[in-house]
This record gives structure tokens, C-alpha cells and sequence, in this order.
């Protein structure tokens, strides 16, 4: 103890080593938590309301039809497709051009990423982690309308039918959300991992996703190409994909379209666009020099 004259008192309770006793966690928690806490980001949470405009113009939009079908079949007994893919991938492009960057490239360039990088993170279990967390919001974006459709068609007498046309339904529905997600995640992943400048970034992906619908097409009208050349289109590829898990009739014959192509072609091409760039990002990843 020391006493100083006309002054507070001073006490050294105790001077040795004070053991944490909390709960101790697996290293894989920090895996849950950082997609946990993605999730969070990218709808805002805890955040001003201009950084949820993201999420909320992206899911508005996705989601906007199925809200229109179910007020006409409620009041009017208007029943639309249940497999209504087209205004749901305009919300999928802007999320992922958007969203993508600001996830990624905000970590790399406010030296968050090595902060991440001193846990027990890997660079591979948080480009896994993040990537997760943006193909999930994806496939709620993409399935839950489609769901609620059905349900409500279901409930007015239009829907599936017994439980196993159902059942069916559900498995379709998922599989085309799982088609619709698949690719433009990892495009956009793979293209924050090359660009570093979120800006830049947010261009590259809106250019990788919507022109390459043009050059295919042209070079199929112009040059006569083959069909099969729309499989470098991956917009409209996940969205083939998306067409054939649920079983809609493929009438559009027109040049640049993916009708005439076989399923098997559409599937392998899904399958090899998301294995190819997804090595680009593990491997960009695995390089990068860690700003700190």
C-alpha cells in the first residue's frame, strides 16, 4: 500500500497471472462467425440506412412480381408461371455487382482481411466463408418468392397438386435456385480477387455478366456459330440451368438463345464455370499480399 499525504489511497490487489476462464470454442467458430457477420454486412445491419439499399433495392426487385402474382391471384383469380426466373435475375445481377465488391474489397483495402488472417482463419476459410455467406443471401432471394407462389397457388386450387407433386415442386424450385446462384457468385468472387478497387470492381462484374450475352449472340446471327457458343454467356447459362430444373417447356428457338442446346451441355458448362472460377479465386487468394 502507499500513501500519498493530502491524496487517494492506492492498493495492488494482486500482481500474477489471471487465467481466462470463459467458454473455449473450436477454431472452426470463427468460420460460423465471420459468415455470421457477412451476412450482417451485406444487409446492413447495425448500419446506416443508405448501406441497406443494397440489399433492399436487390430484394425488392426480385421479389416485386411474385407480390404483383399474388394480389392478382388473390383478387382476380389471375394465376401466372411459377417458374418465373426473369425479374429474379435482375435482382441476382444487382446484389452481386454491388455487394460482392463492397464485401471483399472493402476487407483488402482497410487492411481488415489481416486482421482476419491472425485468427485461427485460413485464407482459404474466409474467402469459403464470405463466398457462403453471399451465395446464401442469393438463394433466399431467389427461392423464397418462387416458394411462396406456389403455396399460395397451392392454397387457391391452381398449384401443385397431392404432396408429392409438391414435394417435387419444392425440389425443382430449389435446385433452379441453387442454378441461379451458382455462377454469378463465383464470377463476382473471382473478379474481386483479381480487381483490387471496389469501384473497378463493381464495373469488371456488371461488364462480365451482361455483355457477353451480345458478343454470343451477334457472333451467332452474324457469323453463323453455333448455339452451343451461348455457353460463355454465364447470365443466361444459370438461367438455362434454372429452366431446365424446373421443367419449363424450351419454345424459344431464336438465335443467341440456350433452348436448342442439350441439357447435358448447359449442366457440364454450370458445372465448369464455377470449378474454373473458383480456382481463380483460391488461387488469387492464396497469393495476395496481405496489407496490414
Amino acid at each position: 500500500m502507499s500513501t500519498w499525504t493530502g491524496g487517494p489511497q492506492a492498493q495492488i490487489f494482486e500482481g500474477g497471472f489471471r487465467p481466462y476462464v470463459g467458454p473455449r470454442l473450436a477454431p472452426r467458430r470463427c468460420f460460423r462467425s465471420l459468415y455470421t457477420y457477412s451476412l450482417g454486412r451485406l444487409l446492413g445491419r447495425k448500419r446506416r440506412f443508405r448501406s441497406k439499399l443494397i440489399g433492399v433495392a436487390a430484394f425488392f426487385v426480385a421479389w416485386i412480381g411474385a407480390v404483383v402474382q399474388i394480389f392478382l391471384a388473390g383478387l382476380f383469380s389471375e394465376f401466372g408461371d411459377l417458374g418465373y426466373y426473369t425479374q429474379v435475375g435482375v435482382g441476382v445481377v444487382l446484389f452481386t455487382v454491388l455487394a460482392t465488391p463492397m464485401l471483399l474489397n472493402t476487407d483488402r483495402r482497410s487492411g481488415l482481411l489481416s486482421l482476419y488472417l491472425a485468427s485461427p482463419l485460413s485464407r482459404r476459410s474466409y474467402l469459403n466463408a464470405q463466398t457462403s455467406a453471399i451465395f446464401s443471401l442469393l438463394i433466399v432471394m431467389t427461392l423464397v418468392p418462387v416458394l411462396v407462389l406456389g403455396i399460395v397457388y397451392t392454397s387457391l386450387g391452381s398449384g401443385p397438386g397431392h404432396t408429392g407433386d409438391f414435394f417435387l415442386f419444392v425440389l425443382r424450385t430449389l435446385t433452379a435456385a441453387l442454378a441461379l446462384a451458382a455462377v454469378p457468385t463465383a464470377l463476382a468472387v473471382a473478379v474481386c480477387s483479381v480487381v483490387r478497387r471496389a469501384g473497378m470492381a463493381i464495373v469488371v462484374v456488371a461488364l462480365c455478366l451482361l455483355v457477353p450475352a451480345g458478343i454470343t449472340s451477334l457472333l451467332i446471327e452474324e457469323a453463323g456459330v453455333a448455339s452451343e457458343i451461348a455457353v460463355l454467356d454465364p447470365l443466361r447459362l444459370s438461367r438455362a440451368l434454372a429452366k431446365r430444373s424446373f421443367a419449363l417447356p424450351l419454345t424459344d428457338d431464336s438465335p443467341g438463345t440456350l433452348d436448342a442446346v442439350a441439357t447435358w451441355l448447359v449442366v457440364l458448362a454450370n458445372l465448369v464455370w464455377v470449378a474454373l472460377l473458383s480456382a481463380v479465386a483460391h488461387l488469387r487468394y492464396g497469393r495476395m499480399e496481405v496489407e496490414r
